[in-house]
């Protein structure tokens, strides 16, 4: 069984996102409204995937992504980003 954590302040997509994971089987998922709480969740098991969006409350999905990546306990763990923003600078930067 795969842990993911889905970070999406949209409860309708996070729910959408739940599904189609748990329809495909294999996966077990942690929800976070944004950023912030994320991190919190983050030390509650090993994740395998984390799929998050950019644009967020209290801890964007940006500032979420830098606090990962600098955490030797976090960092290896693989990133989708999943965001309906369209600025290419922005794709970029995710």
């Amino acid at each position: 069984m795969k842990n993911v954590l889905i970070v999406e302040d949209s409860k309708a997509i996070r729910s959408l996102i739940r599904i189609a994971l748990e329809e495909a089987g294999g996966f077990f998922t942690t929800e976070a409204n944004n950023g912030f709480e994320a991190l919190r969740t983050l030390p509650s098991r090993k994740f395998d995937l984390i799929i998050t969006d950019i644009n967020m409350p209290k801890l964007d999905g940006f500032g979420f992504i830098e606090a990962v990546r600098v955490d030797d306990d976090y960092r290896a763990i693989p990133i989708l980003v999943l965001t309906t923003e369209s600025d290419p600078a922005k794709k970029q930067r995710a």
